[in-house]
């Protein structure tokens, strides 16, 4: 009888928790969804057999592997106005398993994890909110690289190679992790991952033959190498170089790029030393930091990083605030301050002008370079496990 209650305060508090979500997609989510748009249309554009990247698309243009287009097929044979609710409901499906399995990556459970994850949330909630509201692909990407990071940890190198490679049709981001394997000597993992690529690169054939399979593909890495320098000056930007370009307006590109270059190989070192001293340490799952510190280098070091990529730092955030307790008390205040500034930073909470200054100089790369800062303490921290 107790199941049977249980159960059923279960299904009612899914379908009221399914109707508020509902209740957000009418008010707030419907009228955009911009980019999955390009993604249906290029669904429907690879069923009945047309190219995929035109210049007449303009800014909404299709950039990613044409095996992507096919994942996203089904989706096209569906009106319009369904496939936006699918898709939505997907999102949120995937974003629930990301936290789960990040709280289930943690190498020392929190004594009140839905604390954790509600913070983490809080902490998160104005990328992920841009993120569904334009109907973006990262999400989707999160999920598969944080089972991928699942599967290294437990030495699954074909399901985390298989992972590895399905993100690449999307977008080039898990890149960032092919130095770590290699360091790590996960061979597989590059070599079946690189099998992955190349069969989806095939793929497409069975729609297009192989002479039209070229072309597209010849099509994509035209688009690809096109640059978008007016996209730079743009306030969505929050890449490390977008936040070089906007502080320091007059200096000479070249400058900047030293910079950048500067910044990044600092950054590697700073993550060599991490790596150092968790093989000194012998720590059971040092990987789960690591992957962590690498996600964030997504949106950091992506020349056109847009702040709603910082949701790539999910694992970072739960694992800063699960070892927050352990820190000492200056370290402990002000990384908490910094994740408050990273969540509260909205216009309605600091008002029109302090919005623009912060979101127009990308000052959250500023804020991700302390999470960073952060997590290589706590490898240097023994209290923190981690």
């Amino acid at each position: 009888m107790f199941n049977k209650n249980k159960t059923l305060w279960i299904v009612l508090g899914g379908i009221l928790l399914a109707g508020a979500f509902y209740g957000i997609y009418l008010g707030w989510i419907r009228q955009d969804m911009s980019d999955f748009s390009v993604c249906y249309k290029n669904g429907r554009r690879i069923l009945d057999g047309e190219t995929l990247y035109r210049v007449s698309d303009g800014h909404l243009q299709f950039k990613y592997a044409p095996i992507s287009a096919l994942f996203y097929a089904p989706l096209a044979l569906l009106p319009w106005e369904a496939a936006k609710i699918v898709w939505y409901y997907l999102e949120l499906i995937l974003l629930f398993a990301v936290f789960w399995i990040s709280y289930k990556l943690l190498p020392s459970p929190p004594k009140r994890p839905a604390l954790v994850l509600v913070l983490a949330l809080l902490v998160l909630l104005k990328f992920i909110g841009r993120e569904m509201e334009l109907g973006q692909v990262n999400i989707l990407i999160l999920f598969l690289l944080t089972l991928m990071i699942a599967a290294f940890i437990q030495r699954k190198d074909v399901a985390a190679a298989v992972l590895w490679g399905i993100s690449l049709f999307f977008k080039p981001y898990a890149l960032v992790f092919l130095p770590y394997f290699l360091l790590k000597k996960r061979f597989k993992i590059v070599l079946a991952g690189a099998a992955v690529v190349l069969a989806g690169l095939v793929l497409p054939a069975l729609n297009f033959g192989f002479q039209g399979n070229g072309m597209v593909l010849r099509e994509w890495i035209s688009t690809l190498s096109r640059s978008t320098p007016d996209l730079m000056a743009a306030g969505d930007t929050s890449s490390l170089y977008a936040f070089l370009w906007k502080v320091l307006p007059g200096h000479p590109d070249l400058w900047i790029k030293i910079m950048w270059l500067v910044t990044g190989l600092a950054v590697g070192l700073l993550f060599l030393g991490m790596m150092r001293q968790g093989d000194k340490r012998a720590l059971k799952t040092p990987e789960v930091l690591e992957t962590a510190f690498l996600m964030i280098l997504i949106p950091l070091f992506s020349p056109l990083g847009w702040f709603y990529n910082y949701l790539y730092s999910v694992l970072a955030v739960v694992l800063l605030i699960q070892a927050l307790p352990t820190f000492p008390p200056f370290w402990k205040y002000f990384i908490a301050a910094d994740l408050i500034m990273i969540g509260a930073t909205l216009r309605e909470v600091l008002g029109k002008d302090l919005f623009h200054f912060y979101t127009r100089r990308s000052l959250v790369v500023v804020n991700y370079l302390i999470v960073l800062a952060a997590l290589a303490y706590a490898r240097w921290n023994r209290k923190t496990g981690l």
